[in-house]
C-alpha cells in the first residue's frame, strides 16, 4: 500500500493549563511518537487506524481538525470561560441564550483546578493516551496549516490556539452537564443573598418556559431527542439484529456528529459517530453489534430548598445545625467597547447539596429560603471511558456489562442490537438516588406535580432528604444499575424520548422512582408513530423498510384529527388540506403548512374527542371533538390564523413544502424534509424563518444509522444530514446534505476490502516523530 506520509514536529505539548486557558503557567513535556494511518472514503469519512489508543486519537485529532477545527476552537473559548475576552460579554453560543459573560462565569466555575485534576486522575491509562493523542493531532494540523491560513470566522483570530489535555476534560464535563446543570447557566450566574448586587437577568420571551417547568425539558428533548429501534430475530427477514438510530441533535456547534471508523487491530474496530473533542464513537457499530442513544427523560439534578438561619442568608439549617455556605470568586476578562480588557469578578455560593441557583418567580433567595442545585454528571468523570468500553465489547452481553460497572454514560438511553438477534434496551445513566419514599417525604404537596415530570425540588432542611448512597454504585448518591431499566427481547425495543415505561408494550416497565422513569401518562407523536410501524401484523422488517420507517415523515398527529378536521372545514385552504398526504415530504401542499399552524394554537387544549387513556396509551389521545360547538369554532378559527399567517409571509398555495424549509449551504438552498417533533413527525426537524419566505433548520435528525449483520460482519447505510465539514470552503460541507435531501443513504464501508474498493479512496500515514 502507497502511504503519503505528513511528519510534522512540535515543539511542545502543553499541558495541564490553569482555568484560565493557558494565561498561567504551564508544565510542558517532549511528546510521544505517534502514528496513524486516515484513509478516507466517500464523503470524508476517515477510518483512522494505529498500533495504540495514541495512535488513534492523533489521527482522530488531525482528521477532525481538517474538517471542523474552527468549530472546536470556538467551543474550547466557551468552556474555558474566554468568550467575554474574545467575542465582548453580550453575545451568546450558537443555540444557547445564556450571554458570553453568564456561560464564562458558568464554566470558570465547574471547571476548576480540583475538578480537573479529580477527572485526568480518574481516566485508566488507555484512555489518557486517547486524549493526549487527540490533543497532538489537533496541534500538528494547526502548526501545518498556521491560523493565519484557517477558514472562515477563525482565520488569524486570536482566540484559536494549540490545545491541551485539559480543553478536553472541560469539553467532557461541558457534555455530562448538558442535561442538567448545563441548562441552569443564568439561574447560577444570577444566584445572590439578598442585599448583594444581582446578576442581571435577561427577561425570558413571552411564551419561553422557565427551566423548572416540564415544558422546557419536553422542548429540549425535542431538540436533542432522539428515535432508535433494535429489532431482535423474531422481527427481521434475516434473523440477525437490526438497529436503527436516528438522533436530533443541534446542527451548528458542539453537538454536531462527525463520522469516523477507529481500528487498533486485534483491540478495537469501531465505527460510527461522535461529538466534538471526544476520540471515540458515541453511536455506532462494531463487528458484532450495533446501537444508539436516545435522550432520557430521568432526571440528573434536583433543587434543594434551604431553609436559612435568620440571622445571616449566607448560612442554612440542616437538622437543626445553622451552616454556612461556601463562597468562591470567580474572576472573567471582559473585552470592552474600545478593545481593552478588564477583570469582572463574582461570588458563587454552594453547599454540601450543591451550587445555589435562582430562578426568578420558582426558585428565589429571600431571608427565608434559598435553593442549591445538585447535579449527579459533575461528578461522573466516566464519560469517555464509557464509549471507549462499548465500543470494544466482543458480544451484547459485555456491552451490557460495560454499561452497568462503568455507569458513566450521563443522560441518554442505550439501544442496541447483536449479530445473534438480540434487542436490548438500558436506561442506565447517572440519576440522583432519590427513592419513591424520599420523594413522597421529601417534596412538598404544592411540588408533587413538578416531581411527576421529573422537576425534584427537595426539603434542604433534613439529610433524610439528601441523595442516598448505594454501595454499588461507582459514585455517591446515585443509584446503582441494578436499580435502573433495562429490557432484553428477540422482538424489539424502541424509544422516542419517552420514558422506558413502553420501551416495549408488551413488557412495559413499571415500578421505578419518577426521577427514574414515569409510566401512564400520555405519550408523544415519535413514540406512538413508533411503535405503531413496529406492528408488523406476522410480516418481518428488512434494513430497507426500517429505513422508510424513519424517512416517510408521516405526520401522526395529523392522521388522528384531520378526519374530523374536513367535516368542519370549508373554503380554499380546506381544498389544500383534503389534498394533502398528511406528510411533511418535499412536495407536501401547503396543507401541512396551514394544519401546523393551526395545531400550534390547539395544542394542549381539550379538543381531543377520545382523551388519553392509561390502558391504551398507544391509541389515545385521538380524534377532534368537532361536535361540540365550541371546539369546532376554536378548530376553525385556529385555521383561519394560520391561513393568514402563512399569506404574510409570501406562502402562496401553489407552494410546496420543500420551498420553504431548507439548510443554507452558501449560496445553496437545500430542500429539507420533515417537521418538527410536537406534530408527531418521526424525522423531527427544527427549522426558524430567516425571511425571504424560507426557514433555516437548527435542529433535528442528525447522524443516521440503519445497521444489520451478514456471515462477514455489519451492513451499515448511514446519513450524515448536516455533513461532515462545518467549513464552507470543505468538499464535505454540503455533500450528504444534499443526499438527506434526496433519501439517499450511503452504505458504510467497513471492512478493509470495503475501504480500499471505494472509488474516492485516499490514504496517508501523518507521524509525530
Amino acid at each position: 500500500m502507497n502511504y503519503k506520509t505528513v511528519s510534522l514536529s512540535l515543539p511542545v505539548l502543553l499541558l495541564f493549563s490553569g482555568c484560565s486557558g493557558g494565561s498561567s503557567k504551564e508544565a510542558v513535556v517532549k511528546p510521544a511518537r505517534y502514528t496513524a494511518d486516515i484513509r478516507r472514503t466517500s464523503f470524508g469519512i476517515p477510518h483512522i487506524k494505529g498500533n495504540s489508543e495514541g495512535d488513534v486519537g492523533f489521527g482522530v485529532g488531525y482528521a477532525y481538525a481538517e474538517d471542523n477545527l474552527c468549530a472546536l476552537a470556538d467551543e474550547v473559548v466557551t468552556v474555558n470561560g474566554e468568550r467575554s475576552r474574545y467575542f465582548g460579554p453580550d453575545g451568546s453560543r450558537a443555540g444557547y441564550s445564556s450571554t458570553n459573560l453568564e456561560t464564562d462565569y458558568f464554566y470558570r466555575l465547574i471547571n476548576d483546578e480540583a475538578s480537573l485534576k479529580q477527572s485526568w486522575d480518574a481516566q485508566p491509562e488507555e484512555i489518557r493516551q486517547l486524549v493526549l493523542g487527540y490533543v497532538a493531532g489537533y496541534n500538528q494540523y494547526l502548526q501545518q496549516t498556521g491560523v493565519a491560513n484557517l477558514p472562515g470566522d477563525c482565520k488569524g483570530g486570536a482566540w484559536v490556539r494549540a490545545l491541551n489535555e485539559r480543553d478536553l476534560l472541560r469539553l467532557m464535563r461541558r457534555y455530562a452537564v448538558e442535561g442538567s446543570s448545563g441548562q441552569f447557566v443564568p439561574a447560577v450566574v444570577s444566584a445572590a443573598p439578598p442585599g448583594a448586587p444581582a446578576a442581571a437577568m435577561r427577561k425570558a420571551g413571552g411564551t419561553e418556559p422557565n427551566v423548572l417547568s416540564a415544558e422546557y425539558w419536553r422542548r429540549l428533548h425535542s431538540k436533542t431527542g432522539s428515535n432508535a429501534v433494535a429489532l431482535g430475530k423474531d422481527l427481521t427477514d434475516n434473523g440477525q439484529g437490526m438497529l436503527l438510530g436516528n438522533p436530533h441533535f443541534p446542527w451548528k456547534g458542539a453537538l454536531r456528529f462527525y463520522q469516523l471508523h477507529l481500528t487498533i487491530p486485534g483491540k478495537m474496530d469501531v465505527m460510527g459517530a461522535s461529538l466534538a473533542g471526544l476520540p471515540l464513537v458515541n453511536i455506532g457499530f462494531n463487528q458484532n453489534l450495533a446501537w444508539s442513544h436516545t435522550v432520557n427523560t430521568s432526571a440528573h439534578f434536583t433543587l434543594h430548598r434551604l431553609q436559612l438561619d435568620a440571622r445571616d442568608p449566607t448560612r442554612y439549617v440542616v437538622d437543626g445545625q445553622s451552616k454556612p455556605m461556601n463562597k468562591r470568586t470567580v474572576t472573567v476578562d471582559v473585552k470592552q467597547p474600545d478593545g481593552t480588557l478588564k477583570s469582572q469578578s463574582r461570588d458563587f455560593y454552594g453547599t454540601e447539596f450543591g451550587m445555589l441557583a435562582v430562578v426568578p418567580g420558582v426558585a428565589g433567595w429571600d431571608r427565608s429560603n434559598a435553593y442549591a442545585l445538585g447535579d449527579a454528571n459533575l461528578n461522573n468523570h466516566r464519560l469517555i471511558v464509557q464509549w471507549y468500553a462499548m465500543g470494544r465489547a466482543a458480544t451484547l452481553a459485555d456491552f451490557r456489562k460495560s454499561i452497568e460497572s462503568v455507569l458513566g454514560l450521563p443522560w441518554v438511553n442505550t439501544l442496541a442490537a447483536d449479530k445473534d438477534g438480540q434487542a436490548l434496551f438500558m436506561d442506565v445513566t447517572a440519576v440522583p438516588n432519590v427513592t419513591s419514599a424520599q420523594q413522597a417525604a421529601c417534596v412538598a404537596s404544592g411540588d408533587q406535580e413538578l416531581a411527576s415530570q421529573g422537576v425534584f425540588i427537595l426539603d434542604g432542611s433534613r439529610t433524610a432528604c439528601a441523595w442516598g448512597v448505594d454501595k454499588d454504585a461507582p459514585q455517591a448518591g446515585i443509584f446503582a444499575a441494578a436499580s435502573l431499566p433495562v429490557l432484553v427481547r428477540s422482538d424489539y425495543v424502541q424509544n422516542s424520548n419517552d420514558s422506558a415505561w413502553l420501551t416495549n408494550p408488551a413488557a412495559p416497565l413499571t415500578g421505578y422512582p419518577d426521577i427514574v422513569s414515569r409510566q401512564e401518562y400520555e405519550q408523544s407523536g415519535r413514540t406512538r408513530i413508533g411503535i405503531s410501524q413496529l406492528r408488523l401484523n406476522g410480516e418481518r422488517m428488512s434494513l430497507a423498510k426500517l429505513q422508510q420507517m424513519v424517512l416517510n415523515n408521516r405526520v401522526y398527529i395529523a392522521e388522528q384529527v384531520m378526519d374530523d378536521l374536513l367535516r368542519i372545514c370549508s373554503g380554499p385552504s380546506c381544498t389544500g388540506l383534503s389534498a394533502w398526504d398528511r406528510t411533511a415530504n418535499l412536495n407536501a401542499n401547503m396543507g401541512y403548512v396551514y394544519f401546523t399552524g393551526m395545531w400550534d394554537r390547539l395544542r394542549g387544549q381539550p379538543v381531543w374527542k377520545v382523551p388519553f387513556n392509561p390502558a391504551d396509551p398507544v391509541n389515545t389521545p385521538r380524534g377532534l371533538n368537532v361536535d361540540d360547538p365550541d371546539i369546532a369554532a376554536a378548530v376553525r378559527m385556529a385555521l383561519a390564523q394560520a391561513v393568514n399567517d402563512a399569506e404574510a409571509k409570501g406562502w402562496t398555495m401553489n407552494k410546496k413544502w420543500g420551498d420553504i424549509q431548507v439548510a443554507v449551504r452558501g449560496a445553496k438552498k437545500i430542500p429539507i424534509h420533515g417537521g418538527d417533533d410536537i406534530y408527531g413527525v418521526y424525522n423531527a426537524i427544527t427549522s426558524t424563518d430567516i425571511g425571504g419566505g424560507l426557514r433555516d433548520v437548527t435542529d433535528g435528525t442528525s447522524y443516521l444509522q440503519a445497521v444489520t449483520f451478514d456471515k462477514n460482519g455489519p451492513v451499515a447505510q448511514a446519513i450524515l444530514s448536516y455533513s461532515q465539514s462545518s467549513q464552507s470552503s470543505s468538499p464535505y460541507y454540503a455533500d450528504q446534505t444534499e443526499r438527506f435531501s434526496n433519501k439517499a443513504w450511503i452504505a458504510q464501508p467497513y471492512t478493509e476490502a470495503q475501504i480500499a474498493a471505494d472509488p474516492n479512496y485516499q490514504t496517508r500515514r501523518i507521524t509525530l516523530p
